[in-house]
């Protein structure tokens, strides 16, 4: 372990996505579960503590060393809250998570990660751009406009997709990462919570169906059939065709 690194015994939850996935009722759910999301959290349910370290383009270049002393602090932040609140487990929530989830998968080999889903189309067309405005020239390494078009959020949300199943396929990482599918959660709420559940080795501390009943299906849910798809690069709709399953 590198000198006031984070403990590689700990097993945190963490859960990142594309902003607007709906990320907000996972931390929720997990709240509800019994897990210490953190303490300093905004009305979206982020863990401000890791956004003040983390969500800088600088994170990207830092040595490996600074980059364990932040996720040291944000370790020791996070676990002095659980052990206030009187809970057993601790995680995290902030959409940006997914792109430094590789070095941070690294650092705890018993972590879990989710990963939320949503339909790439319905994204493309999401009011919520910050995310592919500020990391997209880096994954897409090419100008991204500000705000983004639905073709360069639509890039994006691939090339994410494309970098986590990569991390998600490693030798080392499988059964640590879950893509969880927001309209799957909606559809079927109880049967998508037991396998979060499931897979996070948690038992709840409230009954499944209180936590499904967090879930309120937005309207928005396919409201890419209101637009013109001819906007989008084939590529990107093919490699949707291919690897996003229906819910």
């Amino acid at each position: 372990m590198i000198e006031h690194g984070p403990d590689p015994t700990q097993a945190p939850i963490a859960v990142g996505a594309i902003g607007g996935s709906g990320t907000r009722v996972l931390a929720r759910i997990l709240k509800g579960a019994g897990v210490f999301m953190g303490t300093r959290l905004n009305e979206s349910e982020d863990n401000l503590d890791f956004t003040d370290r983390f969500r800088h383009r600088e994170v990207l270049a830092l040595p490996d060393p600074a980059f364990q002393a932040r996720l040291r602090q944000f370790e020791g932040l996070s676990r002095a809250g659980m052990r206030a609140a009187g809970q057993q487990r601790w995680g995290w929530k902030e959409p940006n998570t997914h792109v430094v989830i590789e070095r941070i998968l690294r650092s705890y080999p018993h972590m879990r990660y989710v990963h939320l889903l949503r339909s790439g189309l319905d994204m493309a067309f999401s009011a919520n751009q910050r995310q592919a405005w500020f990391w997209g020239p880096h994954f897409l390494e090419r100008p991204v406009a500000e705000p983004p078009g639905p073709r360069d959020m639509l890039a994006y949300f691939c090339e994410v997709h494309r970098r986590i199943s990569t991390v998600a396929a490693r030798p080392e990482n499988r059964d640590r990462v879950l893509f969880l599918q927001y309209e799957a959660l909606c559809a079927r709420p109880e049967a998508e919570i037991a396998r979060l559940m499931g897979f996070l080795g948690l038992e709840p501390a409230e009954p499944v169906a209180a936590l499904a009943a967090l879930i309120a299906p937005p309207a928005s849910i396919g409201r890419h059939r209101e637009h013109d798809l001819s906007v989008f690069d084939p590529a990107d709709l093919a490699y949707l065709e291919r690897t996003q399953p229906a819910p």
